[in-house]
């Protein structure tokens, strides 16, 4: 006989693992509360800080991403060296 409330699991896990995180929906809460003060009280500040963050962070990911693509150029021709290495010691 196949059992009807199988999803009772499933939801009494996701109830206990929300239940037991409430200071973290709790603070999150927080943070965009104070979040929204500052953009009321100091607008111009708020969107000036804003824009500089979004722009420290472009060029930190720009220059992540440009760093690993010379890596990612690198993976082929080190991948053939390894490859012909390794059908060198073992199958020769």
């Amino acid at each position: 006989m196949e059992n009807k409330n199988f999803a009772m699991p499933i939801i009494d896990n996701y109830i206990k693992q929300i239940s037991s995180n409430w200071w973290d929906i709790f603070v999150t809460g927080l943070l965009f509360f104070i979040f929204g003060l500052i953009f009321i009280i100091w607008p111009e500040e708020a969107v000036r800080f804003i824009a500089y963050i979004l722009g420290l962070m472009a060029l930190i990911v720009g220059g992540w991403i440009m760093y690993n693509s010379f890596k990612v150029k690198n993976i082929e021709k080190n991948y053939n060296k390894m490859k012909q290495n390794l059908v060198g010691k073992f199958f020769d």
